[in-house]
């Protein structure tokens, strides 16, 4: 496995990627109890990235400022894209991250009391992408059940890969693809099991609600298998080397990306 170096930052300092377009309604109820979370575990952050929404989000987050002040919530309002792509919108919440540790932590989603053994995973193995589930009755995981997307995972490594693919559609596929691609670099991958509450649940159509595209979530979700299925028979282990940079700012007056 190449040898990556770790970021300047705490040894264990875990940051939870999270974005939002227009899901206020299923924020207003995981950020509280996430920050809560957060707070409690210590060298933790919550990355919020309000993909251009056009709901009260803006006006509801002020009622965190005190942990945006603590450096428990970095908040970004990204004001150019009119539609939602998820590979887009979790690289730049993982872009503004300060942690050794990103996590992505959709919207719809707890950290619940994950925390702890997380962490204790990464003190014995410090290159190990974690994913995160909540199990159905039988321990299996259930793609469906809105818990699929919790990837945990070195900033460094997260960086050589390239983060998320964005030639991929907005939507699909995506959380799986990265993961993938990490195995296949190197990286150990485990799936640490959570209990309630994991997530709130949404139906296929909710999920491609704001992409601005025709194609259902299982059109996009085909179409995007084929190109991450593509992405290791071509070796293509790393993507985005077309990105055009980005520089985020977080400063609270001023939420925008630039």
């Amino acid at each position: 496995m190449p040898t990556v170096p770790a970021p300047p930052s705490p040894p264990q300092k875990i940051s939870y990627c999270t974005t939002c377009k227009n899901r206020l309604w299923q924020l207003s109820d995981t950020l509280p109890d996430n920050l809560r979370r957060a707070e409690e575990a210590g060298d933790s952050e919550i990355v919020l990235i309000n993909y251009n929404s056009d709901d009260e989000l803006d006006t509801w987050i002020r009622r965190f400022q005190h942990c945006i002040d603590r450096g428990i919530l970095r908040y970004v309002h990204e004001q150019s894209e009119p539609f939602f792509h998820a590979s887009k919108a979790k690289n730049l919440a993982h872009l503004a991250a300060t942690g050794r540790y990103v996590v992505n932590l959709d919207a719809d989603n707890f950290i619940g009391d994950t925390i702890p053994a997380w962490r204790a995973l990464w003190a014995e193995e410090p290159d190990l992408l974690i994913r995160g589930f909540s199990p159905n009755a039988d321990g299996r995981l259930d793609p469906g059940n809105g818990s699929y997307g919790r990837i945990g995972l070195p900033r460094a490594y997260f960086d050589a890969l390239g983060g998320y693919d964005e030639q991929l559609l907005p939507m699909g596929c995506q959380d799986s693809d990265l993961v993938d691609r990490a195995r296949a670099y190197g990286l150990h991958v485990v799936r640490v099991p959570q209990q309630v509450p994991f997530a709130i649940r949404n139906t296929d159509d909710e999920k491609v609600k704001h992409t601005g595209s025709p194609l259902s979530w299982l059109d996009m979700w085909h179409q995007n298998i084929e190109r991450a299925q593509d992405n290791l028979r071509r070796g293509r282990l790393t993507v985005n080397h077309d990105r055009v940079p980005v520089k985020v700012l977080v400063n609270f007056t001023r939420w925008m990306t630039v």
